[in-house]
C-alpha cells in the first residue's frame, strides 16, 4: 500500500482547522514521528506527502463521540476531507492513529488518519 496523503480530524467545538493546525503545530513532528512507528508509512513515504503538501484538516461538527467509536466512519470522513482538497477518489484503504485528548499534551482528541492508493 502506498500512502498518498494525511488527514487530521478532530472536534469543530475545539475551533475551525486553521486555527486548531496552526495551535497544534508544535506538536506535528512528534505526531509523524508515531506515524511512522506504528509503520503506517515509512520516513521516505511521510516526507513525499509532506514535500506535495498533502496533509489536511477536518473538523466533526457532530456526533464526534460516536465517531470515533467507528473506524469505518473515521475512514469516510477522511476520504471526504482529502477528496475536497485533491479530487482523488476514495480507496478501503485508510490506517488511523486516536489520540485520547485528556493525555495528549494539545488537550484534544486528534484522529492521525493515513490514506492509501
Amino acid at each position: 500500500m502506498e500512502p498518498i496523503g494525511i488527514v487530521f480530524l478532530f472536534n469543530m467545538d475545539e475551533g475551525n482547522p486553521k486555527e486548531v493546525s496552526e495551535e497544534f503545530s508544535e506538536h506535528f513532528p512528534s505526531v509523524t514521528e508515531n506515524l511512522v512507528r506504528e509503520n503506517l508509512l515509512e520516513l521516505a513515504q511521510l516526507k513525499k506527502i509532506i514535500d506535495n503538501k498533502k496533509i489536511y484538516w477536518g473538523g466533526i461538527k457532530k456526533d464526534f463521540e460516536k465517531v470515533i467509536q467507528n473506524t469505518d466512519m473515521i475512514g469516510d470522513l477522511a476520504w471526504q476531507v482529502f477528496k475536497k482538497h485533491t479530487e482523488i477518489e476514495a480507496s478501503e484503504d485508510v490506517r488511523c492513529l486516536i489520540y485520547d485528548g485528556e493525555q495528549a499534551p494539545w488537550d484534544f482528541t486528534l484522529m492521525s488518519c493515513v490514506l492509501y492508493k
